[in-house]
């Protein structure tokens, strides 16, 4: 009876632990990709804020606030730059997605380390993500631009 009863719990936990196994092999690449990818990638036909700190909607996580910021960055830099961003830091980044597939709106506000008054620069842009991956940032298309930074040059 005994011999039985260990039997029946050594069974148990092979089955468990190879339960555990194919969860680990299917579970973390899904896990992994979805940290990885720009959300709602394939939403079309309705605007989600996915990143806003007046209405305190935050759906990114760090991966992904920190990509975006870098998409928004190296926009502002093929179309005004390029700039030496150690010299400004990042007052919010606002993430929307559009309407239409791939696409996404960024408005970056950053501001200069020297205090200077009304300083603050605010950069909009709707850009199209060629991957869902956000590990390849820089391959996108740029659908439009706008910034403080272009006024300030060109008003010169």
């Amino acid at each position: 009876m005994t011999d039985e009863k260990s039997k029946n719990l050594i069974t148990k936990i092979i089955w468990i632990i190879c339960g555990l196994i194919i969860l680990g092999i299917f579970g973390i690449p899904k896990i992994y990709q979805n940290y990885h990818s720009a959300p709602y990638y394939n939403a079309s036909g309705q605007m989600i804020i996915i990143e806003n700190k007046k209405t305190n909607t935050h759906k990114l996580n760090k991966y992904q606030k920190r990509q975006f910021t870098k998409i928004a960055k190296s926009t502002i830099d093929k179309e005004d730059g390029p700039f030496k961003w150690n010299n400004y830091r990042v007052v919010s980044l606002d993430v929307y997605k559009t309407k239409k597939r791939a696409q996404y709106a960024l408005v970056l506000k950053t501001k200069p380390k020297i205090n200077l008054k009304n300083s603050q620069v605010t950069s909009s842009m709707i850009v199209e993500l060629k991957h869902r991956n956000l590990i390849d940032y820089y391959d996108l298309s740029i659908k439009k631009y706008s910034s403080d930074f272009s006024n300030i040059f060109n008003s010169k």
